[in-house]
């Protein structure tokens, strides 16, 4: 399996839940799209390295957890 780009493509901050987000598009596919929290009030100079370890975080909870049926 070839190795995935993920462009971030923006950046959000929620004042009222004191929460920031980065959004991410697939660069092979536009139509697959992630969010993820990161710490609030994230920079754009801190942007890539606090990416990357929600990133990471997410990879390593979806590992860990179970599909189930409802």
């Amino acid at each position: 399996m070839a190795i995935s780009t993920i462009t971030i493509v923006g950046l959000s901050h929620d004042l009222a839940q004191k929460k920031s987000y980065v959004n991410f598009v697939w660069a092979d596919d536009p139509s697959k799209r992630l969010g993820l929290e990161v710490p609030y009030g994230t920079s754009l100079d801190e942007i890539e390295e606090a990416a990357g370890k929600a990133v990471a975080d997410f990879a390593r909870e979806m590992t860990e957890c179970r599909i189930r049926m409802p």
